[in-house]
């Protein structure tokens, strides 16, 4: 008689034991982080050609806007007047960095941030700005992921995955013979 009582204490302790034993999983949206990644640095670092092809994409594709889904897919696009202001301030600097770039001072790392390569050649002066445009961009770089980041709910832990979004994006679209760091850590040009 007694070892029905038992059998449902028991039943019930591994039930118990079983919900405990779920995780939370917070979910991490990648795809919109990418593609949020994509348009901003295709906006500050697009050249011509590309704007050229948006008129056209957009000109095309102006009949199917009517359509719910793809207008629904065009209204995802992640913006705030902070992100707007981080990306202009990104863009209006990105003149002063290509002379630094194509003399090979400064690559484009994996984590997103620019890095500092070499600065022989440079005078003192010329040092101290090349270091405040250095600081500058990786300060806007942070701050971006950041609005990025809450915009589309992700959580502060989640902000290198933020970043290495970005680092694809800004790799992706450097100059031939920009240097890039690789996974490994390493340093080369891009072909």
């Amino acid at each position: 008689m007694k070892t029905k009582p038992m059998k449902a204490v028991f039943l019930a302790g591994m039930a118990l034991a079983l919900l405990s034993c779920i995780t939370v999983n917070i979910y991490f949206p990648e795809g919109e982080v990418k593609k949020t990644a994509e348009d901003i640095v295709n906006d500050v670092r697009g050249g011509e050609k590309e704007k050229k092809d948006e008129v056209k994409t957009t000109a095309s594709s102006a009949a199917f806007s009517l359509l719910p889904s793809l207008y629904a897919q065009q209204e995802t696009e992640v913006s705030s007047p902070r992100i707007r202001a981080i990306k202009e301030s990104i863009k209006a600097r990105f003149a002063q960095l290509v002379p630094h770039f194509d003399a090979g001072r400064l690559g484009e790392g994996n984590n997103g941030y620019l890095q500092s390569l070499k600065e022989e050649g440079l005078s003192l002066q010329e040092r101290s700005v090349f270091r405040k445009l250095l600081g500058d961009e990786n300060n806007d770089r942070k701050a971006l992921y950041g609005e990025v980041a809450k915009a589309l709910n992700v959580d502060a832990k989640d902000l290198d995955r933020v970043g290495k979004i970005f680092a694809d994006q800004w790799i992706g679209k450097a100059r031939s013979g920009w240097m890039i760091q690789k996974a490994d850590g390493s340093w080369t040009k891009k072909p």
